[in-house]
């Protein structure tokens, strides 16, 4: 059986292991767990950090470890070692190590072998287990090694090799691989860096989020605002749901504060392409509401465009509409400013512009002008079948209804070139 008050003395720097004294305070079980029990429970709010950031410490530990000075005693030994603590809410916090060593004498490291803890919190309990565990205490850094495992109220299972968290500076990283797997999907990424104050974990390196809402993938990193219930991703970001993709330099993808996390805002930035089944549409900045099914593209260096087949929709600023529910199929889209539609036989273009998928028909509104083979014909109204190519023009009130254009007839030359009439 453990003996407490040989453990509190030893801490204390008053006698040796295998002292005891008469006058050795009396320390509370919540002391020993602090001193001994702080690592293991670091290491599961650690895990808490990555996977669940709104929960919050159960146990509030501010207390050290003391270790006695350099040569003034042997290393520390403790075998099957269990601590327990009552939290602020009559909680019973759980932590067993197979054994704690101190690393060097006076060297302020101890080093747990096969660390578990168990957290309650409000929304259930954590298991937190490694093979190995290192805490610094002139640091104030916790480091865990190998099988390192996190278990969030049944539902979430974080996995990595490397783990370290800097109690100082509230922050924490790894730099080995990291797995979460749970009821909203997975995640992972080649490394993690977490800052607890700002509430924000950072992927680092080609990462992956899947889950049934729609897949994020980026190759640089993703950044997980916590507080702003945000995330931000760099380089090929890409986010997929269903049949539509949406790829850009950064996508910025906001969610609602539920437990379920849906989707409530998309913007992207830089070399942005959205493609759908039977479209593809591409600019210089994008921003998606999926509860409106509304998408609007801006130019900013280039114009705005839609591919469909050999037919190109092109306009400074264009709004697409698309169905709510898991398909999002595109509706319609407006086309503003320099509008242009060019199809294998000629071009048409116009002040604004409504292209319809369904019936694949674009239409052009105001100084409108269809060109084809160097002629023109100019009016306020057109419209495009992208199925035929064949496009008609309509005059407006100003002209009566009329249209005007100019013609050139072809002929051959006697060198087999055309020449304008």
């Amino acid at each position: 059986m453990l003996e407490t008050s040989k453990i509190d003395s030893f801490f204390d720097g008053e006698v040796q292991l295998k002292q005891s004294s008469k006058d050795t305070p009396k320390v509370s079980k919540w002391s020993r767990f602090v001193k001994l029990g702080f690592p293991c429970i670091a290491a599961a709010l650690l895990g808490v950090m990555v996977v669940i950031p709104n929960i919050k410490k159960s146990v509030d530990l501010q207390d050290n470890i003391t270790m006695p000075r350099k040569n003034e005693l042997e290393k520390l030994h403790i075998e099957e070692t269990v601590f327990s603590a009552v939290d602020d809410k009559n909680r019973v916090n759980v932590v067993v190590a197979d054994s704690v060593d101190e690393v060097e004498p006076g060297s302020q490291k101890v080093k747990f072998q096969n660390p578990k803890g168990t957290i309650p919190t409000d929304e259930g309990k954590i298991n937190i287990s490694s093979d190995i565990g290192y805490f610094t205490q002139q640091e104030n850094i916790l480091e865990l090694e190998t099988n390192v495992k996190a278990v969030i109220h049944e539902k979430t299972t974080v996995d990595t090799e490397h783990a370290v968290y800097d109690f100082n500076n509230e922050t924490g990283y790894g730099k080995k691989t990291i797995k979460a797997v749970g009821d909203w999907g997975t995640l992972n990424a080649p490394e993690f860096l977490y800052d607890k104050k700002n509430g924000i974990l950072t992927l680092v390196g080609k990462n992956e989020i899947i889950s049934p809402k729609g897949i994020l993938t980026a190759d640089k990193e993703t950044k997980v605002f916590q507080k702003e219930n945000k995330t931000e991703s760099l380089q090929n970001a890409t986010l997929k749901q269903n049949d539509n993709t949406v790829r850009a330099d950064k996508v910025i993808a906001f969610f609602t504060d539920t437990a379920h996390k849906e989707l409530k805002r998309v913007e992207a930035y830089g070399n942005v392409v959205i493609t759908t089944p039977a479209e593809k549409a591409s600019g210089d900045e994008g921003y998606f509401d999926p509860q409106t099914g509304k998408l609007e593209l801006f130019g900013k260096k280039k114009s705005v465009s839609i591919v469909r087949e050999n037919n190109t929709l092109t306009a400074a600023h264009i709004i697409a509409y698309f169905t709510k529910g898991k398909k999002q199929e595109l509706i319609k889209a407006e086309a503003l400013r320099n509008v242009v539609v060019t199809t294998p036989k000629g071009s048409a273009r116009g002040d604004r512009g409504e292209y319809n998928p369904q019936t694949k028909m674009v239409e052009l509104f105001g100084n409108v002008r269809i060109e084809q083979d160097g002629n023109f014909i100019d009016g306020e109204h057109a419209e495009t079948d992208l199925t035929t190519s064949v496009s008609r023009i309509k005059g407006g009130e100003k002209t009566g209804g009329r249209i005007k254009g100019i013609f050139f007839n072809r002929r051959k030359n006697k060198n087999g070139s055309d020449s304008k009439k």
